[in-house]
C-alpha cells in the first residue's frame, strides 16, 4: 500500500480507477431513491397503459371478426335462397307456365335440315 493513499484517498498509481469511481459516484448522486421510485412508478404506469390499449384493440378486433362472421353466414343463407329462386325460374315448368303471359306462338311448319356432306362451312 502506498504511504500517500490515506492522505489523498485515491489511487495515484492507476488513475483510470479513480475516473471509474467518480463516474459511479456521479451516477449514484443522480439516481437518488426518490428518483428511482418515480422512474419505477412511471414505468409501471406506461406498461399498464400499454396493456389496457392492447387489450382494448384485441377486443375491438374480436368484435369485428364476430360481426363479419355473422354477416358471412347471413350472406350464405341469402345466396342459397337466390340459387333456389334461379333454379325455379329456369325450370321447364316455369317456362311453360309463362308462355301465355309472354304471347308466344307455337311453330307449325318445322323443317329439319340435314347436311349432305361432312363439311358444313368452306374457307
Amino acid at each position: 500500500m502506498c504511504r500517500d493513499w490515506k492522505q489523498v484517498k485515491c489511487n495515484h498509481h492507476f488513475p483510470e480507477l479513480n475516473k471509474k469511481k467518480k463516474i459511479i459516484k456521479s451516477i449514484l448522486k443522480f439516481f437518488t431513491p426518490n428518483k428511482i421510485n418515480a422512474i419505477a412508478i412511471i414505468l409501471v404506469l406506461i406498461i399498464g397503459l400499454t396493456y389496457l390499449v392492447q387489450t382494448n384493440v384485441t377486443a375491438v378486433n374480436g368484435y369485428k371478426i364476430k360481426s363479419l362472421k355473422d354477416k358471412l353466414s347471413q350472406l350464405q343463407v341469402e345466396n342459397k335462397k337466390l340459387n333456389l329462386t334461379y333454379i325455379e325460374l329456369q325450370s321447364m315448368a316455369n317456362v311453360i307456365g309463362q308462355v301465355p303471359d309472354l304471347n308466344l306462338v307455337a311453330a307449325e311448319n318445322i323443317e329439319i335440315i340435314t347436311p349432305i356432306g361432312s363439311t358444313v362451312a368452306l374457307r
